[in-house]
This record gives structure tokens, C-alpha cells and sequence, in this order.
């Protein structure tokens, strides 16, 4: 249901240092980046939520073995006693079964196909309902325990946002409802609100950026290129404007984060997708939820794709996309992991060394996704993505007859609501905190 009064205190809170454990979602170096990757790689079954169509995600429409439990939700899900913002009040009920969840899996929040890789256990039940007042619908899980262990991931893809109900839930592991490049998370878009603005061609070669994609932050704007072959007068060929903020910081919509703009495309030249917006997910538990230490939740925005060498004529790099949104509710909330929806970095420009290098996806830490390096003379790098307190970056500026590298993805929302306990953990950026 709607959230019907005003919390009396709301606050920032800043990002706290975080702590290493080891485990995949440790923020230190790349080689964590690729656990985290490695983790939720499901042979690339994932589709561009683009093309799904998130009105499609009822059950009924799905595989029963590999959706739901065989029990009717309607007559085994247990009532709540909470007011629970975007749900209306006859779905505010949570499941009957516990899930442990031991491997990896996948959840596809919408179209053909949509519903867990896994089969649910009984009294679990997984559905679409609208969301309430208005907004994407949210595709439903119901379930009375839920742990995901340690090791163990939940990737969510789809057009949807995604939301748990439960009593009370344990993340040990992950759920990861970011970007990977050109796909969006669960409830992310390629294009959206936010969308960043394409970059200009002008004279024989030279190409601007595309800019960053926005949402609670702008994206960066995509870098210029200077034009004197082929220009006369001498001008310049703008990189794409950052993209619209839009919606509010108590999210009163649950909804993702926004795609990054397009470079110039050559003709017959193949490049990579912009990034894409970071997903949607929200928890809901009427006892507790708790993060343990090395786990967390990502909604970050996608890389930008580098620029290419084409015919002759290289091109500039695509935007990065924006955060996402994460929302949990419970009277005892405790995060001693992450909670991220950081922007994609911007792709770099291609240059006279070959192409530029795709910007990289939001992570779960509080430290920007570096943008893509450009290659070589005629090249400019793309901006790093919003992460924490510090906003997008504008994708790097080329000379004559050069390449822009595409704007950072603006940063997500995180909003916490809570009763009678609060340890916020690291969020980035940093969360909005209401008790209600």
C-alpha cells in the first residue's frame, strides 16, 4: 500500500568504511569483480529486458515445475501486519515454506520464460501483481524463511522490479539485479526516464560520446570532439547530455535506473550496446532481515561500449547506465555487507591503436566503475560511473578527427525502513533511513 504518513526522521547516511572478508563481494580488486562475475554466470541465458514485456509475469503463464510451488498462494500464504509501500493491501501476504537457497540461481522477473532456474519448495510461491499506486508491475516471491548462503547468488533479469515478502530473510551470499554491460537488471531499462543523450558526428571524423544514463544523480556528459578536417568553420562535434533525473528519494515508484546514450555509428559498423540501468528489487520481512559481513545486494548501472575501428572512420564510445533502486523494510534491519547501485563507467573512444575499451558495471562497493581506456592517438577514456558521494564523470574530450569517450551512469536509491533496529552497513550511495 501507499506510504500513508511521513516518517518523522529521515536521514543520509554516509558510506562507512568497508571491510574485506574474503568472500566475492569484498570490495578489493579486480580479482573480486571477477568471483562476483563467475558467480552468477548462468551460460547466458539472460535476454535484454528490453525486448520482455513485464505485464506477461504472472505465474500462470509460467512452467509450475519451475516457478512456483504446486500449493495455491491464495489459500496458503500467511497474512502480514505491516503496511508495505508498493504492494497493495490484498497481496500484503508472505509464503508458508522455507527456501534455502544452496546454488546459484536465476530469476527472470517477466516475459516468456519468466520464474526461477531452480524449482521453489512448497509454500513458496512466486506471482505478478500491480504495483501500488502505480508503476511497473513487481513480480512476487512469497516465502516464510529465506537464507541465501554464503558463496551463493540470485541473479534477476527481466523487466520487472523484483519483491521478497517473507518473515524473515538472511543474505549470506548475493543478490545481484545489476547491469552487465547492454542488459539490464530486474526492473532496469535500456532506455527509460533517464536515458542519456547521443553524441554528434561532424565533419569526415569526428565523433562525441554518448552520455551517461541517469536516476537519483546525473549521468556524465559524453565527451567532445574537436573538428577542423572536414569543418569549416572549425566547430564541434558535442558528446550526448547526461540524462533526466527522475523520481524522488523515498521511492515512492519502484522502478530502475536508466540506459546510457549512443556514439555516432559508422555505417556498417557493428559496435557494443550502451550501458544499461541497474535493476529494482525490494525486501520485505515482518521479523528481520540480515546481511552478513561479505554479502550484499547490487542494483548497479551497466559499462558503456568502447568505440570501434570501422571502414575507416573509428568511432566514439557509448554511455554508461545508471544505478538502480534498493528497498528494504523490516522492524530489525542489520547490514554488515553492502547495498549498491552504483553507475556504469563510460566506454572508451577509438583510436589510431585499435578500439577503446567498454566502461565497466557498477559494483557492489563504494568506489566508482572505472570508465573504459581509449586506444592510442585521436582517443579519449570514458567518465567513471556515481558511486558513494561523488557524481558521474563526463567521458574524455579528443582532438581533431577524434573520439569521445561516453559519460559515467548516475547513481541509484537505496532506501531502508525500519522499527526497532537499524545497523545500515555500507550503502552507496548512501541510503535514505525512515523508521515507520
Amino acid at each position: 500500500m501507499r506510504w500513508l504518513r511521513l516518517a518523522l526522521a529521515m536521514s543520509l547516511v554516509p558510506a562507512c568504511a568497508f571491510h574485506p572478508s574474503g568472500s566475492e563481494l569484498a570490495p578489493d580488486a579486480a580479482a573480486s569483480d571477477a568471483a562476483v562475475d563467475a558467480r552468477f554466470d548462468d551460460g547466458g541465458s539472460d535476454t535484454d529486458a528490453a525486448t520482455t514485456d513485464a505485464a506477461t509475469t504472472d505465474a500462470a503463464t509460467t512452467d509450475a515445475a519451475t516457478t512456483d510451488a504446486t500449493t495455491d498462494a491464495a489459500t496458503t500464504d500467511a497474512a502480514t501486519v505491516d503496511d508495505i509501500i508498493h504492494v497493495r493491501a490484498a497481496d500484503e501476504t508472505i509464503g508458508t515454506g522455507d527456501w534455502t537457497l544452496t546454488t546459484n540461481a536465476t530469476v527472470r522477473t517477466s516475459g516468456t520464460g519468466a520464474g526461477f532456474s531452480v524449482s521453489l519448495p512448497a509454500g513458496v510461491t512466486f506471482s505478478s501483481a500491480p504495483q501500488d499506486p502505480s508503476g511497473p508491475a513487481l513480480a512476487i516471491l512469497r516465502v516464510r524463511n529465506l537464507t541465501i548462503s554464503a558463496g551463493t547468488g540470485l541473479r534477476v533479469v527481466g523487466a520487472a522490479p523484483f519483491v521478497i515478502l517473507a518473515e524473515r530473510v538472511t543474505i549470506a551470499g548475493a543478490i545481484d539485479a545489476g547491469a552487465r554491460l547492454g542488459e539490464p537488471g530486474g526492473g532496469g531499462s535500456t532506455a527509460g526516464a533517464g536515458v542519456g543523450g547521443n553524441g554528434q558526428h561532424r565533419g569526415l571524423y569526428s565523433d562525441g560520446g554518448g552520455g551517461g544514463g541517469s536516476f537519483a544523480t546525473s549521468g556524465g556528459r559524453g565527451g567532445n570532439a574537436f573538428c577542423a578536417t572536414g569543418c569549416t568553420p572549425d566547430t564541434t562535434a558535442s558528446g550526448g547530455s547526461g540524462g533526466a533525473r527522475y523520481g524522488d528519494p523515498q521511492i515512492t515508484t519502484l522502478q530502475g535506473g536508466s540506459g546510457g546514450g549512443l556514439g555516432p555509428v559508422p555505417a556498417g559498423c557493428n559496435l557494443g550496446p550502451a550501458g544499461a540501468g541497474g535493476g529494482a528489487v525490494q525486501l520485505y520481512a515482518r521479523a528481520s532481515i540480515t546481511i552478513a559481513a561479505g554479502a550484499g545486494i547490487n542494483a548497479g548501472g551497466g559499462g558503456g561500449a568502447g568505440g570501434e575501428q570501422c571502414f575507416g572512420n573509428w568511432s566514439a564510445a557509448h554511455g554508461g547506465g545508471a544505478g538502480g533502486a534498493l528497498y528494504l523494510q523490516s522492524p530489525s534491519v542489520v547490514n554488515a555487507g553492502v547495498l549498491a547501485a552504483n553507475g556504469g563507467g563510460g566506454g572508451g573512444g577509438a583510436g589510431q591503436d585499435g578500439a577503446g575499451m567498454d566502461g565497466s558495471n557498477g559494483a557492489a562497493r563504494p568506489t566508482p566503475a572505472p570508465g573504459g581506456n581509449g586506444n592510442g592517438p585521436y582517443s579519449a577514456p570514458g567518465g567513471a560511473g556515481a558511486a558513494a558521494t561523488t557524481d558521474a564523470a563526463a567521458g574524455g574530450n579528443a582532438g581533431d578527427a577524434g573520439n569521445g569517450g561516453g559519460g559515467g551512469g548516475g547513481g541509484g536509491r537505496i532506501v531502508i525502513r525500519y522499527r526497532t533496529m537499524l545497523t545500515p552497513g555500507t550503502t552507496t550511495p548512501p541510503a535514505v533511513t525512515a523508521p515507520y
